[in-house]
């Protein structure tokens, strides 16, 4: 397939804006398809921790185009947990993740707003705006946890998932469960995996039919590994 020029070269004018604004993170190739392109920057914070960003650009309408980034929390302490829960190595999996413009409005006490828009042939300087607004929100949300650093990333994730529902959090199979774990937030976890169990448990009858059924057998089983390797942990 041949790929858009002009697509291409608005996906790499996009990443050169996003570096200039993050120097210190490390951008993947990136994605075109027909109406959005998406590339993911990462930043380490320490041994086995980072926190990255799905920035994704999209048409809307015949004329304009958005920005939307979710921020992803990435912890190998998080991601062996949830590996022993699913008997498959996630260490390298983000945990969570989160829209940057719905979690920072909910911290400044704001309504979220709508994703920022520009004209779809715009420059890359019609485009800084829109990154600087992202860039400065992220900043503002570091700042709120106490900095860019790993207990940063620690208290960012718990008010994630106590706020799972307003902060346009995402659920990342057990790994909420298993960050609150890990982060000292014991009955946050057996709160989150009361949720788990009750959502599949609703799901089974909303929808009886045998792949559900499978998934909800598998999903049981992770469950009880993963409550069997907490259990351990609690007594050392």
């Amino acid at each position: 397939m041949k790929m858009d020029r002009r697509a291409l070269l608005k996906l790499q004018r996009a990443k050169a804006v996003w570096r200039s604004f993050q120097p210190e993170s490390t951008l993947s190739v990136g994605r075109i398809r027909t109406d959005a392109f998406t590339f993911t920057s990462k930043q380490p914070l320490g041994a086995g921790v980072q926190v990255g960003c799905d920035v994704t650009g999209f048409t809307v309408g015949d004329a304009s185009c958005s920005l939307a980034v979710r921020m992803a929390l990435y912890d190998e302490r998080v991601g062996t947990l949830r590996s022993t829960a699913v008997g498959a190595d996630e260490t390298a999996l983000a945990f969570l993740s989160f829209d940057v413009l719905a979690a920072s409005s909910m911290m400044n006490g704001e309504e979220m707003p709508d994703y920022p828009v520009m004209h779809s042939k715009g420059s890359a300087a019609e485009f800084a705006p829109l990154v600087d607004d992202y860039s400065r929100r992220m900043d503002r949300i570091w700042k709120f946890m106490g900095g860019w650093s790993v207990p940063g990333l620690e208290r960012l994730a718990i008010w994630a998932i106590r706020n799972r529902e307003q902060g346009g959090t995402m659920w990342t199979g057990l790994g909420l469960v298993c960050a609150a774990f890990v982060y000292g937030e014991r009955e946050l976890a057996h709160a989150v995996l009361d949720e788990c169990r009750s959502e599949w448990e609703r799901r089974v009858r909303l929808e009886p039919r045998e792949l559900v059924f499978q998934i909800h057998d598998k999903v049981r089983g992770d469950i009880e590994r993963l409550l069997e390797a907490m259990r351990a942990r609690a007594v050392h």
